[in-house]
């Protein structure tokens, strides 16, 4: 599965000049929104592809059916 590369760089650069501006450092338009979610995406990744290649193992039939979007709320945003 394709993950699109992470600019570690851009983003601590980015991020210094967002606090500096006065930004939020969590919720969704904070500063740290953009690592968040590539790291959630990672995980549900790489434990999807685990689970596929579990079932493949076992002899099982399972498959993915395509994406779909998914919202995560935020720890500030509240429930």
């Amino acid at each position: 599965m394709s993950q699109e590369e992470f600019d570690f760089e851009s983003f601590k650069k980015e991020s210094i000049a967002g606090l500096y501006s006065g930004k939020k450092k969590t919720g969704t338009d904070g500063v740290l929104s953009p690592m968040v979610k590539h790291f959630l995406e990672s995980m549900m990744c790489g434990e999807l592809e685990y689970h596929l290649a579990q079932d493949k193992l076992n002899e099982q039939i399972n498959r993915k059916n395509g994406k779909t979007k998914k919202t995560v709320r935020s720890l500030s945003a509240g429930s």
